[in-house]
């Protein structure tokens, strides 16, 4: 029996034998929470026509989820959580979702919002204050740092989860030990996509230090060993500095990190490539400005950095999911960008988000084009929420012009 049969066999016996504990708890003891939160969004995808694009081929979605949680805690220190769900088209849904055969419209653009309803979370957890302790076993959300390499994909209407157990200690004030194994990942396209769910024998670890007033120091690995997906099997490691620094009314903000990948468990593809991310900016009354740079490295088409389980950087449009190749000499990505976010002046509940971007190959000379970010969002009263996002791709020598835009509200009871 392989690793990954193994877990999943421990997991069903851990929640059985939970469920079981349960039982014997005399009702009395038990703390019940409910929960649910619904999102609306419409979602517009336009791209200039090219090779692989019809004429007037624009992707609309209207989508509502519905997300309804409950929460058992069991004693002082143990809890069981579960998290449904669903997803459902209202209005428009002339969208491409490739690998789900019933909702493929060929040649128009991709909007991963499938519908369906399926577990979310589902998971016994473990909590100690005394020694700063939590473990969780089950289906659970993960989030590495800022989600470059692992990621919910909260954007998207259905999250990204995991079979995991995973592990968190704080044995000093200033020092978080994190720690995870993976075995399963429920990608955002859904349990019906071919590629909706992925087994693996995966780990991950983040050591992170607090130092006051200047910043947090991270150093972390992610082991990636896919069963099938071969090409996606990576080890990563890296180092992260997140810069807070007081400077007289304002503070200083920087982001400094590096990491280095290489191929890992069955891979064909030899990887030798590494990441690089620096970040200087200021945060001036509520709003931070920044200025960046950005390498996802590649020397060839299958040498390259590879982020299988995180979500989309580098521009709303979601055109950089994946680390591009231009032809046989252009590969990898550099970026430039500036950017701007924080309360729209005035306001206490309204934000923007603005962001610019120029992007290159990190191999060769190609020039790929420009991005443009802009979006508002505004927290109202009782757990609302109401935004607008928009994305512009403006190309050069790869992909063609696309714009993307999002209309979305919000409400958690």
């Amino acid at each position: 029996m392989n690793h990954t049969s193994s877990w999943k066999y421990l997991s069903l016996a851990g929640l059985c034998g939970t469920a079981i504990l349960a039982a014997d708890i005399a009702l009395a003891d038990i703390t019940m929470e409910y929960g649910a939160n619904v999102r609306y969004r419409y979602e517009h995808f336009d791209r200039d026509e090219d090779a692989t694009t019809p004429p007037g081929a624009t992707s609309k979605a209207s989508t509502v989820r519905l997300g309804v949680f409950a929460k058992a805690k069991l004693n002082e220190n143990l809890s069981a959580f579960v998290d449904l769900e669903a997803v459902e088209q209202l209005f428009e849904d002339d969208y491409n979702i490739p690998t789900i055969p019933g909702q493929t419209i060929p040649g128009y653009p991709v909007i991963a919002d499938p519908q369906g309803t399926e577990v979310n979370q589902a998971y016994v957890a473990y909590n100690n204050a005394a020694y700063n302790t939590q473990v969780r076993i089950g289906r659970q959300e993960v989030m590495l740092n800022n989600g470059r390499f692992i990621s919910t994909s909260g954007w998207r209407q259905n999250h990204q989860s995991f079979n995991a157990g995973t592990a968190s200690v704080s044995p000093l004030d200033n020092l978080k030990l994190d720690y995870g194994y993976l075995a399963r990942v429920q990608r955002v396209v859904g349990s019906e996509a071919s590629n909706g769910r992925a087994d693996m024998d995966s780990h991950f670890f983040n050591i992170a230090y607090s130092i006051p007033d200047i910043g947090i120091v991270k150093g972390y690995g992610v082991l990636l060993d896919f069963d099938d997906e071969l090409t996606n099997s990576a080890d990563t490691f890296g180092l992260r500095f997140e810069g807070n620094m007081p400077l007289g009314t304002m503070r200083l903000l920087s982001t400094l990190e590096y990491a280095t990948q290489t191929e890992a468990g069955d891979n064909p593809n030899d990887i030798d490539a590494q990441y690089l991310l620096l970040e200087a900016g200021l945060q001036i009354s509520n709003i931070a400005y920044r200025l960046g740079y950005n390498i996802v490295g590649a020397d060839s088409a299958t040498d390259k950095f590879i982020t299988p389980l995180a979500h989309p950087f580098n521009g709303w449009t979601e055109l950089f999911l994946n680390n591009p190749s231009l032809g046989a000499d252009n590969h990898g990505l550099e970026v430039w960008y500036a950017s701007a976010t924080g309360k729209v002046p005035g306001t206490e509940q309204l934000t923007f988000t603005t962001a610019l971007y120029d992007y290159n190959a990190d191999t060769g000379s190609a020039s790929y084009g420009n991005g443009l970010d802009l979006g508002l969002e505004y927290r109202g009263v009782a757990n609302t929420l109401r935004g607008w996002r928009f994305g512009l791709y403006d190309a050069d020598e790869l992909f063609s012009d696309a714009l993307r835009t999002s209309l979305y509200a919000a409400y958690t009871f």
